[in-house]
């Protein structure tokens, strides 16, 4: 059984490959001559995705109820975040922006675990059926998808895989740098700000959302509405549910359990490398990555299979459980596909993002 599976990985057993392109860098002149985390660094010259392409596209994927508005720009967005050493690391991302004359709404999307560096979202600037970045754009929303340190121009440095701090860093660095570089060319938003990841990009969404609403002020940003699908959210109840499933193996028998649980997790063949600092911890019962015990200011979904094998239900419970204890206002929304696993659960949450978020929208 392979743990976390790729929300790539999903749209790649369904749907066709295309390929993707641009080309060409454009610096941008800063200030500030000491580099800081969330800086600007390039961006890349722009590849144009037409509303009749990106409508053909759509076509093939079956179930998916989306109907483009707009023809959409994409680049490449280099920038600086930090790594697990707290390290100022250059990192990339996507960032696809709707061609229109009114303010957007912003939509981060965090993907899900992937072991190959092309299926980071810096290397999909043309609309394809197993990427929905670009169809979120048509539809009116400036999307920003960060790549996560490891992949993209970080290609060769470790992955902080599941790890708290870099998760949310990686995100809010992109929206810091995505928007400096919107206002200086004038592409106007509308101060509403979207969140939304399936698998690890749950985990990755709710601890940039954590963050974000820890620190408001010296973020800028304060975000409008969030939907988490099929993430980790309470790591350590997660990685018991896999263990105990796993040969029912219990975490006293220490590292026979551990590199079970590594094997499941991260296949040999990773191109890309991942640290497992995250099982170090939890083994220790140092549980410093959860990222579920805390109340959110806003409305909260969290999206989840309750035949998830990939990503047990329970951490999301657990969760969901924490959360209203707590006060907040959360819902758990159960997949109705059948099975209720993670990857037919994929194309329920994208439907169900979309619907929930076009009702807080005011730019429509």
């Amino acid at each position: 059984m392979r743990i976390l599976i790729s929300y790539w990985g999903v749209f790649l057993l369904s749907f066709a490959l295309i390929s993707c392109g641009g080309s060409g860098k454009t610096a941008l002149t800063v200030n500030n001559s000491i580099p800081a985390q969330g800086d600007f660094k390039s961006i890349s010259k722009k590849t144009t995705n037409q509303r009749a392409v990106i409508q053909t596209e759509l076509s093939a994927i079956e179930g998916l109820n989306l109907t483009p508005q707009y023809d959409v720009n994409a680049y490449k967005l280099e920038y600086l975040s930090r790594d697990s050493d707290d390290k100022l690391v250059t990192v990339s991302g996507l960032l696809a922006i709707p061609v229109k004359d009114t303010p957007s709404s912003i939509l981060s999307f965090q993907h899900g675990t992937t072991f190959i560096d092309k299926n980071a979202p810096s290397f999909q600037l043309k609309v394809n059926t197993r990427h929905p970045e670009i169809l979120l754009a048509s539809l009116g929303y400036i999307v920003f998808s960060p790549d996560y340190i490891g992949y993209g121009s970080s290609k060769g440095r470790k992955h902080p895989y599941l790890q708290k701090q870099p998760s949310a860093d990686i995100v809010i660095d992109m929206l810091k740098a995505g928007n400096h570089w919107l206002d200086k060319k004038n592409i106007a938003t509308n101060n509403q700000l979207f969140l939304t990841g399936y698998s690890e990009g749950g985990y990755v969404t709710m601890a940039a959302l954590e963050a974000l609403e820890r620190n408001t002020g010296s973020a800028g940003f304060t975000v409008t509405g969030a939907v988490l699908g099929a993430g980790p959210y309470d790591l350590y109840e997660t990685l018991n549910t896999l263990l105990y499933k796993i040969n029912n193996l219990p975490s006293f028998l220490g590292k026979l359990a551990q590199k079970e649980l590594e094997r499941a997790l991260i296949p040999k063949n990773a191109e890309v490398d991942f640290e497992k600092i995250f099982l170090d911890r939890y083994f220790d019962k140092d549980r410093q990555d959860n990222v579920h015990n805390w109340k959110p200011s806003i409305p909260l979904k969290l999206f989840h299979g309750e035949d998830d094998k990939t990503v047990p239900i329970e951490g999301a419970i657990s969760t969901f459980n924490t959360m209203r204890g707590l006060g907040a206002d959360v819902e758990l929304v159960k997949c109705a596909t059948t099975p209720a696993d993670h990857s037919p659960c994929v194309r329920p949450y994208l439907n169900y993002m979309i619907n929930y978020f076009s009702g807080l929208r005011n730019d429509l």
